[in-house]
């Protein structure tokens, strides 16, 4: 017997192996840069202004310059380390600032700045295990960054916020498709940084356009198990004349704590076909936009502070209802435009309605601009939902669930590979947004993995040609809040089905054959 076909059949055996999760190879939470010094931050007040405000009012002129302070309070309520507590089936468990598919918290943050009162100019690592900042390059890099990023005015803006993602951290569980939760992940914390600044009255804006490599290389992160993902720049611009680059000597670039990550070769090469490789890249690709402000109902909502610090997921909805007004608030802020160098506007919300009162149950689009709902079809549709949602029953649950859906041809024909970055962060924002709106009103909310075609077919043919981004189910919160065991009678229905020898009439809905 030959070798080659012995490594045939070990190469098949171990390639069809069937698991679940190995915990042995889990990474880390948190990066770190062990014998490095590090910066700790000074303690700060939660952000006072309503949540609702927050998340739906657009930055405006800084009403005092940027300070260690501000800084702080960015990044603790968007990446920071919130609580622990410890769970008897799971052990010391880490709540942070913002939603994370899995609790496995992908993104890390990185800050460059000039001089600023209480820390020098400088490109920093935060620390939210210990809120701290690590100095990883001394001196003034925000030209550097201004080159990367074919933006002048980063050179002189007194900040700017860099979020990578360390993709093991969610291909570990979620293989291939963790890919698309680290952009999920990114767009949560980017609703907290962005509600965060609007609270504290910081101009912020985002830029996803940028010479990926370049940016690395200021981070000095190696590009294949960490990259950068998106810049968050902060405060106005002063005008002056830029610095020189710095040097960039090459530098720590930390440790992840794994070895030997699983390779994802679609996620790399999607992730390779999607960097920018110069600034006239990014110039043509650039497209600027601006966040808008929103005109809410006179709806009363918790502080900013106070929901980020008191938020979690939810494991359980009652089947209760909630008021429109609360829902129509939710929808009109988790949709207010976000301030972003690619325009925005790439997502529209579907949604199955449960229980609303003063709303038909049903399937309705809503309409970003106008802020209307339009009934698509009337109906009892709790089973859908929750087969829709992976089999989960929180979709069935839910008071509604919100689906973030864009025209994939559209998007990529106008911003390329890059355009579905900018698509999943976007949904991740939105999906962010309702995050923090719902616990302000008292409600629950979680986002959820879904079975994609089955979504595109059911709001079909409305939603025809549009790709399911991310989704959020809203309600009330159950007793107890934990996972109830479900299986909807159209997942046995197709299980069914499936052991049938094929033909004859077609007894269940034509959506329901797209996953």
């Amino acid at each position: 017997m030959s070798n080659k076909d012995q490594q045939a059949a070990r190469a098949f055996h171990d390639a069809t192996k069937l698991s679940y999760i190995n915990l042995l190879t889990k990474p880390p939470l948190y990066k770190s840069y062990p014998g490095w010094p590090k910066i700790a931050l000074p303690q700060i007040s939660p952000p006072v202004m309503p949540a609702l405000e927050a998340v739906s009012r657009a930055s405006s002129a800084a009403s005092a310059p940027l300070s260690l302070p501000s800084i702080a309070q960015l990044l603790h309520y968007s990446g920071g380390l919130i609580r622990k507590s410890n769970l008897a089936s799971a052990g010391e468990v880490h709540y942070r600032g913002a939603a994370s598919a899995g609790a496995l918290f992908p993104i890390e943050l990185y800050l460059v700045c000039g001089d600023i009162p209480g820390l020098s100019a400088g490109v920093y690592h935060y620390a939210p295990a210990d809120n701290a900042l690590t100095k990883l390059r001394e001196g003034d890099f925000r030209a550097n960054l201004a080159a990367a990023a074919s933006d002048d005015s980063l050179a002189s803006t007194p900040a700017t916020i860099v979020s990578t993602a360390v993709f093991w951290r969610s291909a570990w569980k979620y293989r291939t498709r963790g890919y698309r939760y680290c952009f999920w992940d990114n767009g949560t914390v980017l609703s907290n940084l962005l509600a965060t600044a609007n609270a504290i009255r910081q101009p912020a804006r985002v830029l996803a356009g940028f010479v990926d490599d370049k940016v690395d290389r200021i981070l000095g992160v190696d590009s294949e198990q960490e990259a950068s993902t998106c810049l968050v720049a902060l405060g106005g611009a002063s005008g002056s004349l830029p610095g020189q680059p710095g040097d960039l000597s090459p530098i720590d670039s930390g440790d992840l704590g794994f070895t030997n990550p699983i390779p994802y070769p679609e996620s790399s090469f999607l992730h390779s076909e999607s960097c920018l490789e110069s600034a006239q890249e990014v110039s043509a690709w650039r497209e600027q936009g601006h966040g808008i402000e929103t005109s809410l109902p006179g709806i009363e909502s918790a502080s900013l502070g106070e929901v980020i610090e008191q938020r979690g997921s939810t494991r359980r909805f009652a089947r209760k209802s909630i008021p429109l007004a609360q829902l129509s608030s939710l929808l009109a802020a988790a949709s207010a435009g976000i301030p972003a160098d690619f325009g925005g506007g790439l997502i529209d919300p579907y949604l199955v309605v449960n229980a609303v009162d003063g709303l038909t149950p049903g399937a309705y689009h809503y309409a970003r601009e106008s802020r209307e709902l339009e009934l698509l079809q009337e109906g009892e549709f709790r089973a859908e939902a929750g087969h829709l949602c992976f089999e989960q029953a929180l979709g069935a649950d839910a008071s509604a669930v919100v689906f973030f859906l864009t025209d994939l041809d559209l998007t990529l024909n106008r911003l390329g590979n890059r355009g579905y970055r900018a698509a999943q962060l976007e949904a991740g924002v939105m999906g962010g947004n309702m995050y923090l709106c719902a616990h302000s009103l008292g409600l629950g909310a979680t986002g959820m993995t879904f079975f994609d075609d089955a979504v595109t077919a059911f709001f079909s043919p409305h939603a025809a040609g549009k790709s399911l981004m991310f989704l959020v189910g809203l309600g009330r919160i159950g007793t107890p809040n934990r996972v109830r065991p479900f299986r909807s009678k159209y997942g046995v229905l197709k299980d069914s089905l499936a052991r049938g020898a094929g033909g004859g009439q077609r007894p269940v809905p034509d959506w329901l054959y797209s996953n």
